[in-house]
Parts: structure tokens; C-alpha cells; sequence
């Protein structure tokens, strides 16, 4: 059955968040090195599998393969599909979809060079910590502290042609075409939904969620960027990710 709905959501403090948020009767989904890395919110657990039931759960992440597979999925809210590496990488069932990142891969080609260049340079700084290049299509840099991160990226603000971001204490570097908000227009154009639902938490998920029919967002931080008519702001006495699956269900209708 065509599910009508298409839900393309962040994941981490959307849909899961690290051990620093963690409060008590929250569920582990994510282990690191043997340690709890990942957790779901009881009610996620709860809601997850009924939404993944009526609406077609599309996880957009800058998560490695690797990060994301490492996430463990309450039963019955495994997605079929999920677009990692900020939207580069489709894995359908588990594996790359080979024409998916063949189209990506014509996207940042070109910039190879600059890639590794860039990573060379980032990875001599004192203040970061680890940097790589993922699935051979951005580069990230981990640095020792936020502060270090804007020094980070103030350094190599006008690299071009590549696009910055800074996210707490990481900083990325994306190519033209690598970001949420390409990403959702071709998951569009290949699923052709009625309506899209979408949630995220930070500038890096903005143009995924200007795409949306409906914007969740945890607090008031993103809206001056977003459509307002279009955009939720979860209350301030609920957990983010149970706003965004309560809200994706009544907006489901009845399953």
C-alpha cells in the first residue's frame, strides 16, 4: 500500500538524543565502545511503530553508515529506507542503493581534491579533535569545544564552494547539492507523496524543513528561518521527540 504521508525526520535530539539527556525510563538505542551512547524516550518507543505503520518514516541524517546502523529500533519502527551522510547515501533494507548514490556521487566528483585538501588542512589544527571525510562526500571536524568550533570554522568560512555549518562542537563542510533539503526533493520525486512532514533541530536540517508541509521544531531558535504558517514549535513541558510523533499520528488520521 502507497502510504500517502512522507515523514523525513532528523535523528538525533529529534528522534533520539545522547546520554546527557537522558532521564529516567528512557530506553538505550545506541551503543558505543560497550557504553550507552543513544536513547529513545518511553513514549518514542511506544508511538514509533505506529507511525512507521501509517506513514512512510524517512530518517535524513548526517550519520555515517556505520553511525546509523548502529541504532537499534524499537520493534516494528525499523524504516526500509533511511538517507544517511546528510542525505547522500540511500540504504534501502539495509543496502546502498547503487543508483541513488551514483546521482550523488555526480554531485561531489568534482570536489574530491578540495575534499582532501580541506581535511588535511582541518586535521593539523590543535583544537581538533577528529575529522574525516564521510562516505566520500563531506568533511567533518570535531573539535574540543564550541568555542573552538566557530574558531574552526571562522578560519575556513569562505572555502568555497563548499557550504558550513556549526552544530555545538562540530563543524561541516558540504558540497553544492549535498544537503537535507535536495535530499527530501528527490526522495519527493521518487515516492511522490500527497504531503511531507518533517522535524529537525538545527541549521543543518533548515532546508529540509522549508520543504515541508509541516515543520516541527523544538523551540523558537530555527523559526526566524522558516515559513511560520508551516511550522509547529513543540511546547515547552514536552520531550521533542513525543511532540513529533504525537503530531505526525494525528496529522496520519486513524490507522
Amino acid at each position: 500500500m502507497m502510504k500517502r504521508i512522507l515523514f523525513a525526520t532528523d535523528l538525533d535530539n529529534t528522534l533520539l538524543f545522547s546520554h546527557r539527556h537522558r532521564q529516567p525510563g528512557d530506553r538505550c538505542a545506541e551503543l558505543w565502545n560497550g557504553a550507552e551512547q543513544g536513547f529513545f524516550t518511553p513514549e518514542t518507543v511506544d508511538l514509533l511503530p505506529q507511525a512507521a505503520r501509517q506513514v512512510r518514516l524517512l530518517p535524513i541524517t548526517t550519520r555515517s553508515i556505520a553511525q546509523y546502523q548502529r541504532i537499534r529500533w524499537p520493534a516494528g519502527a525499523l524504516p526500509r529506507e533511511a538517507l544517511t551522510a546528510n542525505g547522500a547515501v540511500l540504504l534501502r533494507d539495509g543496502e546502498i542503493d547503487r543508483d541513488w548514490y551514483d546521482q550523488s556521487w555526480e554531485l561531489v566528483r568534482a570536489h574530491q581534491g578540495a575534499l582532501r585538501d580541506l581535511l588535511e588542512r582541518i586535521s593539523a589544527r590543535e583544537d581538533v579533535t577528529s575529522a574525516r571525510i564521510v562516505e566520500s562526500m563531506y568533511v567533518y571536524a570535531a573539535c574540543s569545544d564550541a568555542a573552538a568550533a566557530e574558531r574552526c570554522a571562522a578560519a575556513w568560512a569562505q572555502d568555497a564552494p563548499f557550504q558550513m555549518e556549526v552544530s555545538g562542537r562540530k563543524v561541516y563542510w558540504f558540497p553544492p547539492g549535498i544537503d537535507k533539503g535536495t535530499a527530501l526533493r528527490r526522495a519527493a520525486g521518487r515516492y511522490r507523496p500527497e504531503r511531507i512532514l518533517c522535524a529537525g533541530d538545527s541549521v543543518i536540517d533548515v532546508p529540509m524543513l522549508r520543504r515541508a508541509d509541516l515543520a516541527m521544531i523544538p523551540d523558537g531558535t530555527l523559526l526566524p528561518a522558516l515559513p511560520a504558517e508551516r511550522t509547529l514549535v513543540c511546547q515547552e513541558n514536552v520531550r521533542f521527540p513525543d511532540f513529533v510523533l504525537r503530531t505526525v499520528l494525528a496529522q496520519a488520521g486513524p490507522g
